[in-house]
């Protein structure tokens, strides 16, 4: 019985033999969590900003335990991918173009609560 290869073992193999860097990393984040300062009393959408290289390309490699929504924006605040229902995969490559830092903004449902990880990898050169 063979057993399954996780995405993150692939990735980190990857980034041994082709160049690429993990420039952001947020592992078990709960999203969707009661709070009573925020608008509406939940946390249902989360930003995270992340530093990147010009003329580079990122991938995002997400994992959650409800589906989630994920955009990417650029350091203009212009939307670079927006995917809808993310549950598991890598989405990208986007190109980081002049940019020297980029976004992420992770929503769900009110309502909804979800435990999100999520990896961003640059390519190196």
């Amino acid at each position: 019985m063979k057993t399954p290869i996780n995405n993150r073992v692939i990735l980190s193999v990857m980034a041994m033999f082709n160049g690429t860097e993990l420039v952001f990393k947020i592992d078990g984040l709960t999203l969707g969590e009661f709070d009573p300062s925020a608008e509406g009393f939940y946390k249902n959408v989360q930003t995270f900003a992340f530093k990147v290289k010009k003329r580079r390309a990122i991938r995002m490699d997400i994992k959650a335990d409800v589906p989630v929504d994920i955009a990417v924006a650029d350091e203009n605040g212009s939307s670079v991918s927006y995917k809808q229902a993310v549950k598991e995969g890598m989405i990208g490559p986007f190109p980081t173009e002049g940019n020297r830092e980029m976004g992420m903004i992770l929503g769900i449902h009110p309502g909804d609560k979800a435990t999100v990880s999520v990896e961003v990898w640059m390519e190196r050169s």
